[in-house]
């Protein structure tokens, strides 16, 4: 498993699944996970980690470690999170193929009612 943060900045993470636009997901570089070494057009994100392909990535640091990072936003429409769901996961591979990656965070749906 890797360390994903969505939202970054936010706790909690919430998201309103009726929501037209994207939601921000960090890849983050740890002591064990280098984040540059994934291939991010293969990864997917959503209720179970295999809906939303990225719209947009991009390499910087999101937590403030000195290390970099990787940040993707998705469709919230294209992720299947629905009302109720209290977690969203992450799935892709590594650059050389070599590596399955999957990483999920608690979530909060808003604007249900």
């Amino acid at each position: 498993p890797v360390a994903i943060d969505i939202k970054p900045g936010s706790f909690p993470n919430s998201i309103n699944p009726k929501n037209k636009g994207v939601i921000p997901v960090a890849i983050l570089t740890t002591e064990t996970f280098d984040a540059t070494s994934v291939d991010s057009i293969t990864v997917l994100f959503g209720a179970t980690g295999t809906e939303a392909a990225p719209v947009q990535s991009a390499l910087e640091d999101v937590d403030g470690d000195r290390d970099t990072d990787m940040i993707l936003h998705f469709n919230t429409q294209n992720t299947g999170i629905q009302c109720g769901d209290i977690s969203a996961s992450l799935t892709g591979k590594t650059l050389n193929g070599q590596m399955i990656i999957e990483g999920s965070d608690s979530i909060n749906t808003v604007g249900c009612k």
